[in-house]
């Protein structure tokens, strides 16, 4: 095989570079134009010692070597010139920056076709084995911070040593050890972590967390574009894991699992000069590392990628959001896959078949010519050449064969991506519009991306404005609400802005520019006066605390560091502010169809990652899902984004419960009306025990009362059961001449409540669900004295409840001639009867009681309720000897009890009883 050392570019200049490591400092040859961090990329993907002398530490020229000595020894190359040609062709496309070797892809599980029953089985059980890694991590995690606060708690303690790690006399330790234990820490594990405290560390447990392991499995496109049920788990899965990856075809999910053991990526973007693209110089470097994957890969797969062919269409005007920016991505992949696939069949006619060629070799023919026919229908000037290519290398590949059946993949690698000057690989991946440089003191500063620069060139747009908008002024001067004066005016002096300013170079955002450690704590503190326990927060916000607004915070940034970004920017033409929105805030839809378009020319598919936000459900996952099949890509990777850091559910604050409110000795004059307090925060406390809360049994022999009552004509008993303490525990309902079923129904009812009472849910939970409650049977209310109307009975029963347990009057005195929503009416008073004495027998039971509470014991109506009417004429307000009220009144020269009838004669006697 000849191999031709044609490269594009010039040979780079390799200038010494200082590099700070970790351990050292150290001077290392790199091309001059390059950053730190792509040198730095380069020496960490490189294995063996570091070669000060050779370029990139010598790691290039060693893969190099390597390379062309397998090509030697397996015969490949024809003598030694070619193999000299090789290496030095090889090594100029990665001094150059145009080709790098990539990492590879790890194996991965195969399952079975999503709508086997094998695959559920099998994903029920990964599933249960993540979820229980991460409770188990999370867990862990929690026990070891508590046995690490045990060790501290002994290792802070001032004192004799033995005592420090007695629990009993170290309250610190105490408490420690408590929580540990109630974490599930056992005694013996509490144990050593006081014997080693003081120690390096105290961990005991390792809580990393391992990622899941990535699965592929086969689906249909049709069941997962219409979402039927395996599609649907398969959705659950992948919300889930973020690991579940879905083939379109058994093929692809086999090819998929089976992994890359070598890689390597070519930047298209060294190939566009001055508004040409040099295919010739692409297909050799294409041919030049498909023969080097060839050589390394052995009996293993290996994968050929290309990188910035957004930032390619970007340069030229195209957008990845139209046909014609698809169909030119479309034709650069398909030249790309004829030039990898000739050069295959060049090392097989040395090397040997493939056995999956010699097996699909029909298949894989006809695969070649189909995409040759489409490549000639594309609307792209690169359309004849992809043809052409695909053409020569079908007819190689009928004489002989293919070395690697399936060599070119749009696979993505950010590590590569780095060692290329940050050209994302992918399908049709770009860089941002904004980039950085650095500069020769090592700063590094925001400028356009080559691409947005060739793009707004070739537009003839307004660079100043372009600047401006994505950059900013670069100062604060003439900034909105945050200028030199303002800040004057906050107490900044002239010292502490000119650190800001000088920040505001390298500095992320402004809050990064005004941190304490740029403008200095002392300052903050002193003049400013923020605590030290604030500025002690890395988070901490000098300009918010300075007094300034979000919002103009963020005016202010945006006229110092400019937006980052051009598809909003006013001085730009339409049609070039829509280009970089395709790129900066791509459309779901056109990122999908560019997938599709290329992946009809790629010989294996690449996941397309379908990023799912984080509070996300499975089933927006599954219509994610649905549409990625629908546009027609290969294989889909849903991936659940992580939630921001310090996200945190907002939860409703404890219950308070309030004690119960007595029932007034008098109530206020009908003049004053009563305020009533509603209760907004309660404690409720309950006994818990291990396994969840206790259930509060009643007494034995109980106390309570049945309430009889009609509600629109349906009569209804209510039975309550209370505890000692008069608290309601149990409630029974009864409905008199209705169906069976609705009478068990309420029966059952009633028991749910009197559980949910029995194990702590408070009672006015449930009277504030089920007042006002609407259905039939509803309407006026008989037999009860407080409640006139009921919306159902429901809203009665718990009406009832309400006024007799809560002293919730305002559910009371309905007004039976108004039968509204809510039951209340217009809240006119009922006239009220002269208070009288009532007898003990009607609130106490004689049975439950006794015997206890004698017949002619009565309930004085000391409490009674004041009337402007005048006492009756002749009443002595003296009590009866017969039934014990105050109604003895006299009449002429008898005295008369108003109540009973009794009379007496004669005077009063000196104890006031009439003789």
């Amino acid at each position: 095989m000849r191999i031709q050392s044609r490269h594009p570019g010039p040979d780079p200049r390799m200038e010494p570079r200082d590099l700070e490591r970790s351990d050292c400092v150290i001077e290392v040859l790199a091309p001059g134009d390059w950053t730190d961090a792509r040198v730095e990329a380069w020496l960490d993907w490189m294995d063996g010692p570091l070669e000060l002398d050779q370029p990139l530490g010598g790691g290039p020229a060693r893969y190099a070597d390597r390379l062309t000595q397998v090509g030697l020894d397996e015969g490949l190359f024809g003598d030694a010139a070619d193999a000299q040609a090789f290496r030095e062709a090889l090594l100029a496309t990665i001094l150059t920056g145009v080709a790098t070797p990539a990492g590879d892809r790890v194996a991965s599980q195969h399952v079975a076709d999503i709508s086997e029953i094998e695959f559920k089985r099998f994903a029920e059980g990964h599933l249960a084995k993540v979820r229980s890694t991460k409770l188990a991590a999370r867990a862990a995690a929690r026990l070891d911070a508590a046995l690490t606060q045990v060790g501290d708690a002994v290792a802070r303690c001032h004192g004799d040593a033995k005592a420090c790690g007695d629990p009993l006399k170290n309250t610190a330790l105490g408490r420690a050890a408590r929580r540990a234990r109630e974490l599930g820490a056992d005694d013996r594990m509490i144990l050593d972590a006081i014997a080693l405290a003081g120690a390096s560390s105290t961990a005991l447990i390792d809580p990393e967390t391992p990622p899941p392991a990535p699965l592929v499995a086969s689906a249909s496109r049709q069941a997962v574009a219409a979402v039927d049920e395996a599609a649907s788990f398969a959705a659950q899965v992948g919300w889930e894991t973020s690991a579940l990856v879905l083939a379109m075809s058994p093929e692809d999910a086999e090819s998929l699992a089976r992994g890359a053991a070598l890689r390597a990526a070519i930047d298209v973007t060294a190939f566009q000069h001055d508004g040409a693209f040099d295919f010739e110089g692409f297909n050799q470097v294409v041919g030049l590392w498909a023969t080097a994957l060839e050589l390394e890969r052995g009996e293993g797969p290996a994968e050929l990628g290309l990188a910035g062919v957004g930032d390619w269409l970007l340069a030229q005007g195209l957008s990845v959001a139209t046909d014609t920016g698809r169909d030119a991505a479309s034709a650069l992949w398909a030249l790309a896959v004829g030039a990898a696939l000739s050069a295959s069949a060049e090392a097989a006619a040395l090397l040997g078949v493939d056995p999956i060629f010699a097996q699909e070799r029909q298949t894989l023919l006809r695969s070649l010519a189909e995409r040759r026919v489409r490549a000639a229908a594309l609307r792209s000037p690169l359309a004849a050449e992809a043809a052409a290519a695909l053409a020569v290398a079908h007819g190689l590949a009928r004489k002989h064969g293919l070395r690697s059946a399936r060599l070119i993949s749009a696979f993505s690698d950010p590590e590569a991506a780095l060692r290329l000057g940050g050209k994302p690989l992918g399908h049709a991946a770009a860089a941002a519009s904004i980039a950085t440089a650095q500069t020769d003191d090592g700063f590094q500063i925001p400028t356009f991306s080559a691409a947005a620069h060739a793009c707004l060139t070739g537009a003839g747009a307004d660079f100043d404005a372009a600047r401006r908008h994505a950059m900013g002024h670069g100062t604060l001067t003439e900034a909105p609400a945050i200028d030199h004066m303002t800040l004057q005016a906050r107490g900044f002096t002239a010292h502490e802005i000119e650190l800001a300013e000088d920040a505001l170079r390298h500095a992320d955002g402004l809050r990064a520019a005004f941190a304490p450690a740029v403008i200095g704590a002392g300052f903050l503190g002193d003049v400013l006066g923020a605590p030290a326990s604030a500025l002690a927060d890395p988070n901490f916000d000098t300009l918010a605390f300075a007094g300034f607004s979000p919002v103009e915070i963020d005016a202010a940034e945006r006229h110092a560091l400019g937006a980052r970004r051009l598809a909003d920017c006013e001085g730009l033409d339409r049609d070039i502010r829509a280009l970089f929105a395709a790129i900066e805030t791509p459309v779901l839809a056109d990122r999908l169809a560019m997938i599709a378009a290329v992946e009809t020319f790629t010989c294996l598919a690449a996941p397309a990652p379908l990023d799912l936000p984080f509070d996300a459900r499975p089933a927006d996952a599954a219509r994610l899902q649905a549409a990625a099949a629908r546009a027609g890509v290969r294989a889909l990777r849903l991936n659940r984004l992580a939630p921001p850091i310090g996200f945190a559910l907002a939860l409703p604050e404890a219950e308070v419960e309030a004690a119960k409110p007595t029932r007034p000795l008098e109530t206020a004059p009908e003049s004053k009306p009563v305020v009533k307090e509603r209760i907004v925060e309660r404690v409720v406390e309950r006994i818990v025990q291990r396994g969840g809360p206790a259930r509060r049994k009643l007494p034995d022999r109980r106390k309570g009362y049945i309430q009889k009552a009609a509600v629109g004509g349906h009569k209804v008993y209510l039975h309550t059961g209370e505890y000692e303490d008069g608290e309601v525990g149990e409630i029974f309902i009864d409905m008199h001449k209705e169906g069976a079923a609705f009478r068990s129904l309420m029966n059952n009812f009633a028991i749910a409540i009197s559980i949910g009472l029995q194990y702590g849910v408070p009672l006015d939970e449930y009277v504030e669900a089920y007042v006002f409650t609407k259905f039939e049977p509803a309407g006026p209310v008989t037999g009860n004295d407080s409640i006139r109307s009921a919306t159902s009975i429901l809203d009665y029963i718990f009406r009832e409840l309400g006024v007799s347990y809560l002293n919730r009057d305002d559910l009371a005195n309905a007004d039976p001639g108004e039968f509204n929503a809510d039951g209340l009416g217009r809240g006119e008073g009922v006239a009220e009867s002269e208070a009288e004495p009532l007898p003990a027998s009607k609130f106490i039971s004689k049975g439950f009681s006794r015997g206890a509470a004698p017949d002619n014991l009565v309930f004085l109506p000391f409490g009674g309720r004041r009337t402007d009417e005048a006492p009756a004429s002749g009443a002595s307000g003296e009590v009866c000897p017969a039934c014990g009220d105050l109604a003895l009144s006299r009449k002429g020269g008898l005295v008369v009890c108003d109540s009973c009838g009794t009379q007496a004669n004669g005077r009063s006697g000196s104890d006031g009883i009439i003789n």
